[in-house]
């Protein structure tokens, strides 16, 4: 199909989320010079031929995000600095398409076009079981064509519905120490293992005990602009390692092993 006009087959990035999620759209036009933005018209379309909704839009200094998107687009891009980049949050099915940015510079007459196409994915399950002493990976993250947005990211744990949250990592891009590992029941457990740089807070927490059993909540910033994240996490105890006892060998020993059968020893 490359009979078209040259120019016309501009590739566009694409990002996979999940609902819920939050994703960021970058628009940022290269010029050698920095220059205010005057004008930026985000579009939202569910594919090529279809119609086009506004998503925001920006100018006079002023930012409307409208209809569907009004409470959950933000502009985000440096607006002094060739950058109209979109934030949109809680991401639902409905917004699987293919979102356009058209930013004008000052000064400029012409309108540069961007375009990013938006797939939605099942929401991720927010129960996570580990049992007694394992490692479990927690993940949050903006998927975003830009790198280096987020500045800030916070994990809280609650065992209860009547405890004090407690923190359990939380890191900082303007401090300088970076990351702020917390003294309590996670010292020296809990690792980001996101990189930061690309919009990913994840954490690891080892050694996982009962009493880590709860909700952990992550909350992702770009700029004042948070995003949640629930994790449930449910911690089991190893029934295997309490059960198995040895047991002489029999010719079918190792058979009733491979098919999972161990846990009839306790029978006798």
């Amino acid at each position: 199909r490359s009979q078209g006009l040259p120019g016309l087959t501009v590739s566009s990035p694409q990002l996979r989320v999940h609902v819920g999620e939050s994703v960021l759209m970058g628009c940022v036009v290269q010029r050698t010079e920095e220059k205010h933005v005057d004008r930026v018209d985000w579009l939202f379309s569910k594919d090529k031929d279809d119609a086009s909704e506004y998503v925001l839009f920006y100018y006079s200094n002023l930012s409307v995000p409208t209809g569907r998107f009004q409470n959950r687009s933000h502009l985000v891009g440096d607006t002094f600095h060739n950058d109209g980049s979109l934030l949109l949050q809680d991401v639902q099915k409905a917004d699987e398409g293919i979102y356009t940015c058209e930013i004008r510079l000052k000064n400029e007459s012409m309108v540069m076009k961007k375009p990013v196409e938006l797939w939605v994915l099942p929401e991720e399950p927010r129960d996570l079981r580990v049992r007694v002493g394992d490692t479990t990976q927690m993940r949050c993250s903006i998927q975003s064509t830009e790198e280096k947005r987020v500045t800030k990211v916070n994990w809280m744990f609650s065992s209860g519905s009547h405890t004090e949250e407690e923190t359990v990592l939380s890191y900082d891009s303007n401090m300088r120490s970076g990351k702020f590992q917390s003294l309590g029941r996670f010292r020296n457990r809990v690792d980001l293992t996101g990189d930061i740089s690309r919009n990913d807070g994840s954490i690891k927490l080892q050694t996982v005990k009962e009493s880590d059993q709860g909700i952990y909540t992550c909350s992702i910033y770009v700029g004042k602009l948070e995003s949640r994240k629930t994790i449930v996490l449910h911690v089991v105890q190893d029934e295997f390692q309490r059960t198995i006892s040895p047991t002489p060998p029999t010719d079918k020993g190792q058979q009733g092993i491979l098919n999972g059968n161990q846990h009839h020893h306790h029978h006798h």
